[in-house]
């Protein structure tokens, strides 16, 4: 009866140690998760650009501070809209709607990057020339299950150009020798 009682008292020390161990591994494992979680936050908000976050259905997911800028959009009230309404974007110079990049990706499940001449809608009616590009995000079996889209707004570049082509026009359009 003893070794009965014994047996059954070191079978509950090795099965608490077991659960013991457990806990500190799953304790470890979520302390890890954290810490990555955290990294790709900091570094999310750390970039210059503006990146955006979709589902497989177009739906946004998330946004860091540059889009939320942009955009005017802030990320708890973008969660869940469809990427079409808080990324409007429109061709420069005929003022018609450009294909979303960010949807094209998720359809063609291809890198995507569009032509210089894109206009960002933000949510007050400011326009941002833009470059952007979006990619499909995958899982491990390879199924699409997002798409994330990545844009700067190119102003300064934009003015850059004009007063480089208005420099140029004045040079090539002068009689006198430059």
């Amino acid at each position: 009866m003893a070794d009965e009682r014994d047996e059954e008292a070191r079978l509950r020390d090795v099965a608490l140690q077991n659960a013991q161990s457990i806990l500190a591994a799953r304790r470890r494992a979520e302390d890890a998760l954290r810490q990555q979680s955290e990294w790709l936050r900091i570094t999310l908000a750390s970039i210059g650009d503006g990146v955006i976050t979709t589902d497989a259905e177009g739906r946004v997911t998330s946004l860091n501070a540059v889009a939320e800028s942009l955009t005017g959009w802030s990320q708890t009230d973008a969660l869940g809209h469809l990427l079409t309404d808080v990324f409007r974007i429109l061709h420069e110079d005929t003022r018609q709607v450009v294909e979303n990049p960010a949807i094209r990706a998720l359809q063609t499940g291809m890198i995507v990057r569009l032509a210089n001449h894109t206009v960002l809608i933000a949510r007050n009616g400011e326009e941002h020339p833009i470059d952007d590009s979006a990619a499909p995000i995958r899982d491990q079996s390879g199924v699409t299950i997002g798409a994330v889209l990545v844009f700067r707004d190119v102003s300064e570049r934009k003015r850059t150009e004009l007063a480089r082509a208005h420099l140029a026009a004045i040079v090539e359009s002068s009689d006198d020798a430059i």
